[in-house]
């Protein structure tokens, strides 16, 4: 150990302080991937929902029954 106490102030800390450096950078992108991907996730879903209101609203459409035509004859 150096005089001091200062543990860490050599290469060993430098190499020390670059690899958590390292780990926080990696872990800021691994974040803002998952954030990302929720964000995919969440417009997939309201994607889906619209879609289904759209299915729902195409098979509640009403019908109905008008007369167009209508015949008459005789038998003679």
């Amino acid at each position: 150990m150096a005089e001091g106490g200062t543990a860490g102030a050599g290469p060993r800390g430098v190499k020390k302080l670059a690899g958590q450096k390292q780990i926080k950078a990696l872990e800021a992108q691994r974040n803002h991937r998952r954030r990302s991907l929720f964000d995919a996730q969440d417009q997939v879903d309201r994607q889906r929902e619209e879609m289904i209101v759209n299915i729902e609203g195409k098979l509640q459409q009403k019908t109905g029954r008008q007369e167009l035509l209508a015949l008459r004859w005789n038998l003679a």
